[in-house]
């Protein structure tokens, strides 16, 4: 790690050519990407035992940030974090796409709250909740004009969340 003479904040890190020399360089055989995103494109795994697998530990990560004090702030807020982010880089796979809009959502405000208290804790929960519904509705895709509003709804929680902290 070198410093920046200019910036001291800034810290440059050379890259790491570990992985590289592992696979390679170069193009990618075709066959083998073809290959691969067929199996992408014709998955037909269940996604509902590991989306549940998640959420249920999002639901007790929610259960343990409402003992207040119990858990640090960011050990609450990393507990939320990580099942909203397997949810979120799993649920394209499945083509639960809309699964993966609204925890993108909940990531962006999850990484903005600066205090941990009962309305934000209510949001991640609501979120929870819906998730749940679509995972055992079978709700797979974007959700149509459904899930856009699901989305819309979300955002806006998170807006009016913000403003009145903001005032």
């Amino acid at each position: 790690m070198t410093e920046n003479v200019q910036n001291p904040d800034i810290k440059i890190h050379k890259a790491d050519h570990t992985l590289q020399r592992k696979v390679g360089a170069g193009p990618l055989d075709e066959k083998i990407v073809k290959r691969c995103q067929d199996v992408m494109d014709n998955n037909d795994v269940d996604f509902l035992p590991l989306a549940m697998e998640f959420l249920d530990k999002l639901e007790q990560s929610i259960k343990n940030a409402e003992k207040n004090g119990e858990i640090s702030m960011k050990e609450a807020v990393q507990g939320m974090t990580t099942p909203v982010m397997q949810l979120k880089a799993n649920a394209s796979t499945f083509k639960y796409h809309l699964i993966g809009n609204l925890a993108n959502v909940m990531l962006s405000f999850l990484e903005t709250v600066k205090k941990l208290d009962d309305d934000a804790i209510s949001i991640v929960s609501a979120h929870h909740q819906t998730l749940k519904a679509i995972i055992l509705n079978k709700m797979a895709g974007d959700g149509g004009d459904v899930g856009r509003k699901m989305e819309n709804e979300l955002k806006s929680a998170c807006k009016r969340y913000f403003a009145k902290r903001n005032k």
